[in-house]
């Protein structure tokens, strides 16, 4: 496997229920590391979903992107493949936004997400799903 790019950075990878770019360059709306559902499986409407929002910075070139979502069981639930983007200049960050559309959350638990560049892990964080009544039921308990 071809190894990441020295001048190549990850500056964020945000995940987020909406986008807002109505005024400009986009804004994350309802940045969350947890979903909490009413059921399960959920399967969010086809017009619905979320976010993965990476910003990329490096040397001028071509290199590419690849995110992975696993299920608490580790099996994959989504994986976007490697998509090519291009570094057009040093200075100028570039803004990948992932539109993850009508997924369906098999289960409550621990999602991880796996950011790769050129087929190399570059950042790894959780998704915690959470059943809404087991969230009411918690809260009533204290």
């Amino acid at each position: 496997m071809p190894a990441i790019p020295d001048n190549l950075q990850l500056l964020y990878s945000v995940p987020s229920l909406g986008i807002d770019e109505s005024k400009g360059p986009p804004s994350f709306v309802f940045v969350t590391h947890q979903l909490v559902l009413d059921e399960f499986p959920y399967k969010f409407p086809e017009s619905a979903g979320f976010f993965i929002t990476n910003c990329w910075l490096g040397a001028v070139g071509v290199y590419e992107q690849r995110i992975v979502v696993r299920q608490p069981d580790g099996e994959p639930l989504v994986d976007t493949t490697s998509r090519p983007f291009e570094l057009e200049d040093s200075d100028i960050p570039y803004t990948a936004i992932t539109f993850f559309q009508g997924l369906e959350l098999p289960e409550p638990g621990l999602y991880r997400v796996t950011i790769y560049s050129q087929d190399n892990p570059v950042l790894r964080y959780p998704i915690h799903v959470l059943s809404e009544k087991d969230v009411l039921g918690a809260e009533e308990d204290s």
